[in-house]
């Protein structure tokens, strides 16, 4: 691995790394990652029913864990950064 390529996520969960001071590319990427994971599980709900059951609960459960991780993000920064 290259200084240039990210850890493993493995690598930051095992040395608890998180980031308190985002960058603004960061919190750009999370607004565009947070609006769409909505987007995303309201797709799954909608087709639901059309869905084989083993893709729509993997995928739904990809998401929850997404949605969980970007929420620890979230808490964080608003503790560090309340907006005024």
């Amino acid at each position: 691995m290259t200084e240039n390529e990210p850890a493993p996520s493995g690598h930051s969960d095992t040395n608890n790394n998180w980031t308190k001071e985002p960058t603004a590319a960061d919190k750009h990427v999370y607004e565009v990652f947070a609006s769409n994971v909505v987007v995303l599980v309201q797709l799954l709900d909608d087709y639901k029913t059309m869905m084989s059951p083993d893709v729509h609960a993997r995928l739904f459960s990809s998401l929850l864990t997404l949605s969980r991780l970007l929420g620890e993000y979230e808490d964080s920064w608003n503790q560090e950064y309340p907006t005024p």
